[in-house]
């Protein structure tokens, strides 16, 4: 009789903390769930739209090939990256399971070199160039993709103006790269797995909702002149 009323009482306990945890939710939980940590990397094709039509369609292909063989290299599996396609890129997304280290060494040498080589194999049309943005933080799965102010502010850096012009006033560099705050704090200024924080340099993000201090990296070029450009924080 005991060890019934025992289960009796449990079976109703976890009814009711189930209950009181969907009151919680809402309705708006169960159609997208909680948010979930991941790393972001979001990557844009510069001057995508200055191509025609089939120039971009090849662009996007050889960015996929290029990027897909540079995480290859880095050591992470495909099978725990999540992508979502944005026509002049791609953001990636990695579970917190991945060292937000590896993003920046070995991801963005391995990523400059193949460009590098992409680059010197073809003809100048065909060359591609990127800006890269790196950052962690929390997002939502809805019908719809992947949402969340996190995602927003990595989108935010790729085309921020001091991203651009640092790409624009370096025609040798295949790519550049901003990280946020978060990584620099976590990654760069540690120099976890050799970065070299020296390399990247503090500028002031001022882009729609977002107003951030950012790092940014441009492999292969010194870009501390850009401190005499832009304002920093103190």
């Amino acid at each position: 009789m005991a060890p019934r009323m025992a289960r009796t009482r449990f079976v109703a306990a976890a009814a009711a903390a189930a209950a009181l945890s969907a009151r919680f939710r809402g309705p708006q939980h169960d159609r997208y769930g909680d948010p979930q940590h991941r790393s972001i990397i979001v990557i844009d094709l510069a001057g995508f739209g200055t191509r025609t039509d089939l120039l971009q369609l090849r662009a996007r292909a050889d960015l996929d090939t290029v990027v897909h063989a540079a995480l290859r290299a880095s050591g992470v599996p495909r099978s725990r990256l999540l992508f979502e396609n944005r026509g002049d890129g791609m953001i990636i997304f990695l579970p917190a399971t991945v060292s937000k280290a590896v993003l920046l060494q070995p991801f963005v040498p391995a990523l400059s070199t193949r460009l590098r080589v992409h680059n010197q194999s073809v003809r100048a049309d065909h060359r591609i160039r990127v800006r890269v943005a790196v950052h962690a933080g929390e997002v939502v799965h809805g019908p719809h993709g992947w949402i969340g102010t996190d995602l927003n502010l990595t989108c935010r850096l790729v085309d921020s103006a001091v991203l651009r012009e640092e790409l624009v006033r370096r025609p040798r560099a295949d790519l550049t790269v901003a990280v946020s705050d978060v990584i620099h704090q976590a990654v760069v200024r540690h120099g976890h797995r050799g970065t070299d924080a020296f390399s990247y340099q503090e500028v002031r993000v001022a882009a729609k909702e977002v107003t951030t201090r950012a790092w940014i990296h441009t492999p292969g070029e010194n870009v501390r002149s850009l401190l005499r450009q832009h304002p920093v924080f103190a």
